[in-house]
């Protein structure tokens, strides 16, 4: 994996900032793995992602809907949320392996639930706490591409 983008602090409020550069790098298609664990912003990454390249809909968590399609200024999302399925099966029930081989960029959270299932170029966005900024939300994050 090649590390494209790599910022070790940042805090919540500085995500706007981060979101504009994570966006230049980014494909319009494809699959981007967003690695972190529960409660570290995943989400509203997708969120303040998905508003910087123009989609103007309320963005949401598919937690429960597994999928969300966004469309907006020749950009389309799909944000999707594994969080609740089990396997690769329950993944395949729901659709999502289709997703991947339609228009648009998913955006898949949880995405360890199919990591052996995952094919070809698909782009890594790691995000985690930071310790030294933990009092105060810190982040840092990492885009990797293949």
């Amino acid at each position: 994996m090649e590390t494209l983008f790599q910022i070790s602090e940042f805090r919540e409020d500085e995500l706007g900032d981060v979101v504009s550069k994570i966006s230049d790098f980014l494909p319009s298609n494809g699959i981007v793995a967003i690695q972190g664990g529960m409660g570290v912003g995943k989400t509203t990454l997708v969120k303040r992602l998905c508003s910087h390249l123009g989609i103007e809909d309320e963005v949401s968590s598919p937690t429960f809907g597994i999928i969300n399609v966004y469309k907006g200024k020749g950009q389309q999302i799909n944000h999707i949320d594994l969080y609740r399925l089990k396997d690769a099966d329950e993944v395949e029930s729901a659709g999502v392996f289709e997703m991947f081989h339609g228009p648009g960029l998913s955006l898949v959270e949880w995405p360890e639930k199919i990591a052996d299932e995952l094919e070809g170029d698909v782009w890594v966005l790691k995000i985690e706490l930071c310790e030294k900024f933990n009092h105060e939300g810190g982040r840092r994050l990492i885009l990797q591409r293949p």
